[in-house]
């Protein structure tokens, strides 16, 4: 008794441990590494980190120096639970996993004074450049489009700074244009724009750039975007876009990566579909979570309500273990209905000989208060009797046994029970009217 009460708390307390009776995201626990405070990365990851608050979840925002700076520290700490925010295009280390496309772009600005006279590359000829943060994934673009062969000859100044210091040399006059990767709703830009007076530089020839760096695209910025009044900027300018994903290591569990996918779903409401149709161009993997994620268009029952459970088993071999299962207990019922039948038919292959015995259509009652017959004191009579007690109490033993037994579907033992009180009800009448016989 208490090695099976020992068995049941150690049941219950695993399925206390491993099943949301109410999904949350308490399982998760992450750091998610953003970028500098004063940018969209670390405001979005601020949001997601109030989204997972909400369902009983913990991301801790960590503000870095950008997309590469993320790289090096999901590099470093090889361990579970690390979510990163990177530019697309980055040198990717080995051992990092895609999670997902962000469905918003950011544009790469080129600011300067006077930049709407610039309408090509050659006229950034010996240019005085800010690259953007050391360690960001603005300073790693910056030096892949200046670095491309056909860029070279145009003598370009590169230097490195923090946004808001760049901002103040392009305005001091110490540099020229200034490279930002920023969203175009970005507060930073507004203010470049409209306050500081400085100007969008729109170059023709950019699907050069994109042809050599896949991850980039051209479009266009329409004029008029920032102030339709003051026409700001004046002309539509061509502008370079990139994507910004989401990604871990090898270490991650499965039910935190589709705890990520959960929140930046409800932070992004076409999120889902948006990954459904991107293209990968960043030889990264997805792992297996977030795949089932975008083809079940969410997550899937198991992740909801197994989440600890899916990090051990993976849902393709958690479904075989179910049909598994399923099979075993379809041949447990298979099993139990066969041996039902044959102490069904036992029994009364048993009440048969009874009624050999004790004439046709005699009930137990009646055996019970039958004067005894002096053929059944002895010889084959007696003989009869108690092999009829012997195969009675052998049949009562089996129906006590099946029913007790945890092979036994719940609910079926009622159908043994039922068996064993009729075989019951004529072995108590024999025995009685066999102690009958003794006394004579």
């Amino acid at each position: 008794m208490a090695a099976a009460a020992a068995g049941l708390l150690l049941v219950g307390g695993l399925v206390f441990y491993f099943v949301d009776f109410f999904p949350s995201l308490s399982h998760v626990n992450v750091r998610l590494y953003s970028g500098a405070t004063t940018g969209d990365y670390y405001a979005g990851a601020a949001r997601s980190v109030q989204i997972a608050q909400s369902h009983q979840g913990k991301i801790e925002n960590i503000s870095t120096s950008g997309s590469i700076d993320n790289l090096k520290r999901l590099e470093q700490e090889r361990e579970h639970g690390r979510f990163a925010l990177v530019q697309n295009g980055m040198p990717w280390p080995p051992g990092l996993q895609l999670v997902g496309h962000l469905p918003t772009q950011e544009t790469v600005f080129l600011l300067g004074r006077g930049a709407d006279r610039l309408t090509s590359f050659a006229d950034l000829r010996g240019l005085r450049i800010g690259g953007g943060p050391v360690g960001s994934g603005t300073a790693y673009l910056s030096e892949s489009i200046f670095g491309m062969p056909s860029m070279k000859s145009l003598g370009v100044k590169l230097s490195f700074h923090p946004s808001d210091e760049q901002l103040r040399l392009i305005k001091e006059g110490k540099l020229d244009l200034g490279v930002f990767v920023i969203s175009e709703k970005s507060e930073f830009i507004k203010k470049a724009l409209l306050v500081e007076g400085l100007q969008i530089a729109g170059l023709r020839g950019l699907e050069s750039v994109t042809m050599n760096l896949a991850h980039l695209q051209a479009r266009t910025m329409h004029q008029g975007l920032y102030d339709p009044v003051r026409n700001i900027p004046p002309v539509d300018k061509p502008v370079l876009s990139v994507n910004t994903l989401l990604v871990t290591n090898q270490e991650a569990r499965r039910s935190e990566i589709v705890g990520m996918l959960q929140v930046m779903s409800e932070l992004y409401p076409n999120f889902i579909n948006y990954n459904r149709t991107v293209v990968n161009e960043t030889a990264l993997n997805l792992p297996a979570g977030a795949l089932d994620f975008y083809n079940n268009q969410g997550a899937e029952i198991f992740d909801r309500y197994l989440p600890r459970l899916m990090d051990l088993i993976p849902i393709s071999n958690l479904v075989q273990l179910v049909m598994g299962v399923s099979i075993l207990f379809n041949l447990m019922g298979l099993a139990n209905r066969f041996i039902l039948w044959r102490i069904d038919a036992n029994r009364i292959a048993i009440e048969e000989e009874i009624e050999q015995v004790f004439g046709s259509n005699v009930l137990p009652e009646e055996i019970e208060i039958m004067n005894p017959l002096p053929e059944h004191a002895k010889g084959e009579g007696l003989h009869r009797l108690n092999a009829l007690i012997g195969h009675l109490t052998g049949l009562e033993s089996k129906c006590r046994k099946q029913s007790q037994s945890i092979l036994v579907p719940m609910g079926a033992e009622m159908a043994y029970r039922y068996q064993e009180k009729l075989i019951s009800t004529n072995l108590i009448a024999i025995k009685k009217y066999k102690l009958k016989l003794e006394r004579l």
